[in-house]
This record gives C-alpha cells, sequence and structure tokens, in this order.
C-alpha cells in the first residue's frame, strides 16, 4: 500500500471512531431519565428534591443552587461546573467531594458522560 492510499485510510478510521463517540444529547436525555432524575430536575425553577435543581449549572459554582442544603464540603469546594469538572465529578462523585450528599457511584463509560454533559448544557440553559 502506497504512503497516500495508507494515510487516507488511517484517517477514514479515525474519523469514523471520533464519531462512534461523539457527544449526544439525546443519549445523555436516556440517560439521565434513567440514573439522575429520581434525584434531580433540570427545568427553569424546577424543584430540587433529593439533589438540587440543575437548571443553570453550567457556569455556577457548586454549592450555591438556591433552594436545596448542601454540604459543607460541596460549598468549600472551590469547583465551577464546566464540561471538564462536570465530567470529574460525575465519573466519581465522592472522589470529586468525598463528604457530599450524592450517592450516585458515578458515570464510568466515557460516551456516556459526555452524552449525558451535552443533554445537560442542552437542557439547563
Amino acid at each position: 500500500m502506497n504512503v497516500v492510499a495508507s494515510v487516507l485510510v488511517s484517517t477514514v478510521l479515525i474519523l469514523t471512531a471520533g464519531a462512534a463517540f461523539a457527544q449526544s444529547a439525546e443519549s445523555g436525555e436516556r440517560t439521565f431519565n434513567q440514573q439522575c432524575k429520581s434525584c434531580h430536575t433540570v427545568e427553569k425553577g424546577g424543584a430540587s428534591t433529593l439533589g438540587p435543581n440543575l437548571f443553570g449549572v453550567i457556569g455556577r459554582k457548586a454549592g450555591t443552587a438556591p433552594g436545596f442544603e448542601f454540604s459543607d464540603d460541596m460549598k468549600k469546594s472551590g469547583i465551577t461546573w464546566d464540561d471538564a469538572s462536570l465530567g470529574d465529578y460525575l465519573k466519581d462523585p465522592k472522589a470529586k467531594v468525598p463528604d457530599g450528599k450524592m450517592t450516585f457511584a458515578g458515570l464510568k463509560r466515557a460516551p456516556q458522560l459526555a452524552d449525558v454533559i451535552a443533554y445537560l448544557k442542552k437542557a439547563t440553559q
């Protein structure tokens, strides 16, 4: 195989693999509904239940959502929610905020995690 053909095949494989991990807000919504919705709402003015309402979470300082009593650990975490901090936290909440109230074990699969973040970015603005 010549160099040009080899580069072309490699490029196609890389683009195909990247597409397989593209963020999908629709898939994220399904995961959110299955694993997060029992504790969290996303609607503007939505209730805080077992967890805080997540409307406006992107760009907000952790532990400051109105209508929810956060742990001291969350309030003192220094986190401002963005893609990276949400990813770290949702992968393993207790690793990020050990004495936080969230009992969820985390989203361990990277594509599923990216999808939930894509959904939150769409649904909470």
